[in-house]
């Protein structure tokens, strides 16, 4: 099952092993490589592993040490500012689990692209771009790929960040998933925005809904540019009518902070859209998020 990329010459080991997921199993085939760590590139994250449940498998990227935390990539892929946002969790005291949601073999990263990648989720059996009311068939997925990352790293539960198409999924998670401390960046799903229903709606199911409002000792963090067009302030506002004000921490940033060489739109605020620069807003709720998981996975 498992597969490795022949361009590498730097391939250590390579072998398959099985966990348990919940009443199924998992297949894990693990890949070490060792090789040049630049912070926009997944090149350190040197543990690659492919997590199949049911009849879904998608390949994960590895670093750390500490609390496990699920990062999952937005629509155009693993972008170079994602690798960057990787590291920095890393290097913040945290194991990242990386998976790509748009390949299903180990053979490298998807490369990035908004067109290319827009194609493969609209067309994809696991994500479903316009559902207003139910959530996409890979949240399934990722809940056992949150059990076993808290089952690896243990501690008292998992964060999950989300950004643009996987922003709502961090919501998802926490029904019936270790998933303590989700972080919705630029929650974007569904896409159209063509009514005022749709720019409220949370893409979650009722059950989530329900797991998500139930569970009062955890709390939420989400992000966006106010000027977003895909992320409305409906939305943020359908978020906390949900889950209480008190139990939102909510991060609604002035469009003029974001990178001028970032998206055509104020969009990406962990990403593309963040200026890397002391004492800039995006660089501050970086680091906003970044204490919200530490208060909640380093206890």
């Amino acid at each position: 099952m498992s597969a490795t990329d022949p361009t590498r010459r730097d391939i250590l080991v390579s072998s398959t092993v099985m966990v348990s997921a919940g009443s199924a199993s998992a297949s894990i085939a693990l890949t070490d490589v060792s090789a040049a760590k630049e912070q926009n590139d997944y090149a350190a994250f040197e543990t690659r592993e492919l997590f199949k449940f049911e009849d879904i498998q998608h390949p994960i990227y590895i670093a750390g040490e500490g609390p496990g935390v699920l990062l999952m990539h937005e629509l155009p892929g693993m972008v170079p500012e994602f690798w960057r946002l990787a590291h920095w969790l890393v290097e913040a005291g945290f194991t990242v689990y990386a998976p790509d949601l748009y390949e299903d073999e180990l053979k490298g990263p998807t490369k990035p692209s908004l067109g290319g990648n827009l194609v493969r989720a609209c067309i994809s059996r696991e994500i479903h771009l316009f559902a207003q009311n139910n959530s996409s068939p890979i949240t399934q997925w990722l809940r056992q790929l949150a059990a076993y990352i808290h089952e690896q790293c243990g501690g008292p539960g998992v964060g999950a960040i989300g950004m643009c198409m996987t922003g709502n999924f961090a919501l998802s998670l926490v029904l019936e998933a270790p998933v303590i401390a989700p972080v919705a960046s630029q929650p974007a799903m569904p896409v159209g925005l063509l009514t005022r229903r749709s720019r409220a709606a949370l893409h979650m199911s009722p059950n989530e809904k329900s797991a998500l409002k139930e569970a009062d000792d955890i709390d939420v963090m989400a992000l966006r540019f106010k000027g977003d067009p895909s992320c409305t302030k409906a939305r943020f506002d359908a978020i906390e009518a949900l889950v209480g004000k008190d139990r939102f921490k909510r991060i609604e940033l002035e469009d003029r902070h974001q990178n001028p060489n970032g998206n055509p739109f104020p969009h990406a605020v962990l990403t593309r859209d963040l200026i890397d620069e002391d004492g800039s807003a995006t660089l501050a709720a970086r680091d906003e998020v970044f204490s919200f998981l530490k208060s909640r996975l380093m206890t």
